[in-house]
């Protein structure tokens, strides 16, 4: 079956859709914390071509290898965008995901950020999986290649915990690459809590909910978590245009410069030097 994995010696029928989603200057009408409450400025500021211009370099440089980079392709990816996102742009995103297969653009109209996540997944959902395992992804960060067959083999190993409620699955360890005067900057992290970078949830797919149910640290506080401490999982980019104050929860700068550079190129497809560059 595309797209949904069969479980093998499990209580009941598992099977499992792998579904991600990228918010691509999406005007949600909440969410925000550093853009305008004005529907119309929030559109102006989103839709500025210098911002775009930087959104598309990371997407296209940082964001998008990593998801073509995965060794298990059997995902889909579904990137958001407002109806109004200016024509050149919508046409350069549609042409840069073309080659990924599974990947497809949303066009909503502004409205709550929940509400449009669940329009989203709402027509991708197959009716033959039993469970929708939703992932979240921003348009400037990176997944490390062993990302979703990771994914996949963690939530077969989890659902018969809790076959019938959602579960969250996150990534811990990963990379910073903080954007800065002198150049970029890349160091190693651990966090404490959850960042939403990959960060998944797997839910029965009757019960209609998806990663984006609440803020990404709170997770915790209403699902049982799984957290992986050990992969290196994710790149962050850090730079002006980040709606929120990235900040890390827990133990960073541990690893030394040879270090980092034998971690990125194992686990990455880029180098720690075209990091540094980008």
């Amino acid at each position: 079956m595309t797209q949904v994995e069969r479980g093998q010696g499990m209580p009941g029928s598992f099977t499992n859709q792998i579904v991600g989603l990228v918010r691509f200057s999406y005007p949600a009408l909440n969410g925000f914390t550093r853009v305008p409450a004005d529907l119309g400025d929030l559109r102006a500021q989103l839709y500025d071509p210098a911002r775009l211009a930087r959104r598309f370099h990371l997407f296209e440089h940082l964001t998008l290898p990593s998801l073509h980079a995965q060794t298990d392709a059997d995902f889909q990816v579904l990137f958001v965008i407002g109806t109004d996102l200016p024509e050149p742009a919508r046409d350069r995103l549609q042409a840069a995901i073309a080659p990924l297969v599974g990947a497809r653009i949303v066009a909503l109209e502004p409205m709550q950020h929940y509400q449009a996540t669940q329009n989203a997944f709402a027509g991708r959902r197959d009716a033959g999986a039993s469970h929708l395992t939703s992932f979240r992804l921003d348009d400037d960060d990176a997944l490390d290649r062993g990302f979703i067959a990771r994914l996949r083999a963690t939530a077969a190993a989890l659902v018969p915990i809790a076959a019938d409620r959602p579960l969250v699955i996150g990534a811990n360890r990963g990379f910073f690459l903080r954007q800065t005067p002198g150049g970029n900057e890349l160091f190693d992290v651990v966090e404490k809590l959850p960042l939403g970078i990959g960060l998944a949830m797997v839910a029965p797919r009757a019960s209609g909910e998806n990663i984006f149910r609440r803020n990404h640290r709170l997770l915790p506080q209403f699902y049982r978590t799984f957290t992986d401490t050990e992969t290196p999982a994710f790149i962050r980019a850090i730079h002006p245009d980040n709606d929120s104050e990235p900040h890390g929860s827990g133990v960073d700068h541990a690893m030394t410069e040879g270090q980092i550079a034998a971690a990125i190129a194992a686990h990455f497809p880029f180098t720690m030097a075209q990091l540094k560059s980008l």
